[in-house]
């Protein structure tokens, strides 16, 4: 009976963590921007949680009502689409170089070259930070994306557990002397503080 009682609270932990795994993978109030630029309001769906672990689609779902039924969009054939408070945007991507895909750097985006995949969108700015998802066994991993405004080029801003990609940010932070000085010293520590930096202070 007390090895019963002291497992209660893993128990719990484990059910509520279901719970709100299955909750996310559910269909929740958003939009889709089609191609041609018109917004759909509705339920989307963009993932969903199994045993194993959770899946996340190629295809996002959509139901514009209760009458109609669903419809799957390739990131082809959206211009982006929102999930609650969370917005994803379509881009096409490639890397810009040849060698070991997670070790590349810099993608470059060009209509209809490489692969398009669906952004998160962290936020928007002179510097805009994304995130590219995917699912990895029983979790959902993403690297950190910067990108200029402007620019057709996507710089991978961390590399894991490792952190910030400091030589290759310094490298490409050549209009702001300041940020590459911060990144060096390494008085910033996140992606988000990066963006910001660059925003608030670069030209």
């Amino acid at each position: 009976m007390n090895y019963l009682v002291s497992l209660f609270p893993l128990i719990l932990l484990c059910l509520l963590s279901t719970s709100k795994a299955m909750s996310q993978s559910q269909y929740l109030p958003g939009w889709v921007i089609l191609a041609s630029g018109d917004t759909l309001t509705g339920m989307v769906k963009d993932r969903k949680q199994t045993f194993t672990g959770p899946e996340i689609y190629h295809k996002i779902r959509f139901k514009g009502d209760q009458k109609k039924k669903r419809k799957k969009y390739r990131p082809e054939e959206l211009a982006g689409y929102q999930i609650n408070e969370v917005a994803y945007e379509s881009v096409w991507l490639r890397p810009a170089s040849s060698g070991i895909h997670l070790l590349n750097p810099y993608y470059e985006s060009f209509p209809n070259a490489g692969d398009c995949v669906f952004l998160r969108v962290v936020s928007k700015g002179k510097l805009s930070h994304y995130q590219w998802e995917w699912a990895d066994q029983s979790q959902v991993d993403s690297m950190d994306l910067f990108r200029r405004a402007g620019e057709p080029i996507f710089i991978r801003a961390t590399q894991g557990i490792l952190g910030l990609k400091r030589k290759q940010l310094t490298k490409f932070f050549t209009d702001c002397p300041s940020l590459q000085e911060k990144i060096q010293k390494k008085e910033l520590t996140y992606a988000w503080e990066v963006t910001k930096y660059y925003n608030t202070h670069c030209q």
